[in-house]
């Protein structure tokens, strides 16, 4: 710097004399030449690798973590309009991960990481340096990268560390260490990070219309859940559900009771298991020994579905110390990881999330009949004929007006009907426990029959041994759950009083 204050110094001397203009034209020259060399200088990288992928025959990458290797998928030649003219060609290379070319791998992203430690450039050249640990270029903290090409010839690398003084890693070539951006921090893993983490979309139902004119349209139906089976440790029975489109909410739980399902716990189920994604790859290979290691010997929950014709199965573990969870999918051979909550509604349902609050829900314009039989011997029965109203029925819904009359032939106001039938749908199942009870003389039993036709549904309530305070619900036989025997009581009080056309007290 002293020297060419000097030099400028005597230059100046010598523009004095020669004149002043002359003086300022060089005097701001330089200046502009020297800021133009300094900002090519800065935009100048370093070569340290420039090959072709193509030339490419293994990358072995090698940490603290894995030790794999890429290999070239077969050569794919392509010719562009541009290149077609002059009768040239490109060679797209993509790459594989040795020992797992039978898993869903990104290639995509292989092929992205393999190109970069092809052409490696550095925007700083930081020499040898003897304490390569400050730069994580030793220890656990480095990553090995051996290239070999198809000519015999090879590269090897370390990284290392990102750079604290400028974006990039520290990479270690032949003794010198530099500062690059080029490498892919991709490869600094293992090959569980390069298998795609989405597990599978539930294809949608369609149908297919044609118009008058000939026309085809197709239109999205809503996702049915044909069939779920629902088991694991958190679970004292399994809980089977179907599909049942004449029930009020479409769906019946078989086991371990009797009961509509269709609650909005159910609903996010169908949404939840419509696709799922994890958030990463634990292990490949479902081996006994990785099943207990991720708990998957035994699941937390297991479900068996099918949706819109598709079957699948799922097991998860409980929760982790990150409160996430391991999962299996169908007979693919990897353990994912899935954020708990993605799962929770049917990997925590529990039988009451599940079932209706309720015995039975039949709708009172879809029954012919009422039969309520007391002690198995006193029977009330009621008997509805309909009428479409006209002035309430739309195109989409038909309205009915009901007329009721008992047993005897005598007429029952609609209002008085009404609020017993309602009464006798209210009771609210309170748990599901299993109980022992007296089926042979039922406390009350309830048979509706329908205007359509189908088979009759019976409601029988039981006491129970042991709880005065309860009965037992059955289904068309089948155990439904517990329900207060008072308002068992408080129907069967008012069963003679609406029989008598007279209103519920």
């Amino acid at each position: 710097m002293k020297k060419n204050l000097r030099y400028l110094i005597i230059m100046l001397a010598v523009l004095v004399v020669l004149g002043g203009g002359a003086a300022a034209l060089l005097l701001t020259q330089p200046q502009e030449e020297t800021e133009e060399v300094s900002s090519a200088s800065s935009a100048v990288m370093e070569p340290v690798i420039d090959r072709e992928s193509s030339e490419v025959s293994s990358i072995q990458v090698k940490n603290s973590k894995a030790d794999f290797q890429l290999l070239p998928l077969e050569q794919e030649t392509t010719t562009s309009s541009e290149e077609e003219s002059s009768s040239s060609s490109v060679t797209s290379v993509q790459f594989t991960i040795d020992g797992y070319q039978g898993f869903d791998l990104d290639t995509a992203q292989i092929t992205g990481a393999a190109n970069t430690v092809t052409a490696i450039n550095a925007s700083k050249n930081l020499g040898e340096q003897e304490d390569l640990e400050q730069f994580g270029l030793t220890g656990d903290s480095a990553t090995e990268v051996t290239v070999k090409y198809t000519d015999g010839t090879s590269d090897t690398f370390t990284v290392g560390n990102e750079a604290g003084e400028s974006a990039g890693r520290y990479i270690l070539k032949d003794g010198v260490v530099y500062i690059s951006s080029s490498f892919s921090g991709a490869l600094l893993g293992t090959p569980l990070d390069f298998i795609k983490t989405d597990i599978y979309t539930v294809a949608n139902r369609v149908e297919e219309t044609v118009d008058s004119e000939g026309s085809s349209s197709q239109t999205t139906l809503n996702d049915v859940l044909y069939h779920m089976e629902l088991s694991g440790t958190h679970l004292d029975k399994p809980i089977v559900i179907d599909y049942d489109e004449s029930k009020v909410s479409s769906y019946l739980i078989k086991e371990p009771v009797i009961a509509e399902s269709g609650t909005n716990q159910f609903t996010e189920i169908i949404t939840a298991l419509k696709s799922l994604s994890a958030s990463s790859v634990a292990a490949v290979g479902r081996t006994q020994e990785n099943l207990e290691k991720y708990g998957l010997a035994e699941p937390y929950t297991k479900v068996v579905f099918n949706m819109n014709g598709e079957d699948h199965t799922l097991a998860v573990s409980d929760t982790n110390d990150e409160g996430n969870r391991y999962l299996i999918a169908d007979d693919d051979d990897v353990i994912y990881v899935v954020a708990a909550d993605t799962v929770a509604s049917w990997a925590e349902a529990e039988l009451m999330d599940l079932r209706m609050s309720y015995v039975w829900l039949p709708n009172i314009d879809s029954v012919s009949a009422v039969t309520l039989t007391v002690e198995g011997d006193m029977t009330y029965r009621f008997e509805a004929t309909r009428v479409v109203n006209e002035e309430k029925s739309t195109e989409d819904q038909t309205k009915y007006d009901l007329t009721i009359t008992n047993a005897d032939g005598n007429s029952v106001d609609y209002e008085n009907y009404q609020d017993l039938y309602q009464a006798a749908l209210s009771m609210a199942v309170l748990s599901t426990d299993e109980a022992t009870y007296d089926q042979g003389t039922p406390t009350l039993e309830i048979t509706y029959e329908y205007f359509d036709g189908s088979g009759p549904d019976v409601i029988t309530y039981c006491a129970v041994e042991g709880q005065d305070e309860r009965c037992a619900a059955l289904l068309n036989g089948g155990y439904s759950g517990l329900v207060r025997r008072s308002e068992v009581n408080n129907l069967i009080e008012n069963l003679k009083a609406v029989y008598n056309n007279e209103a519920i007290s």
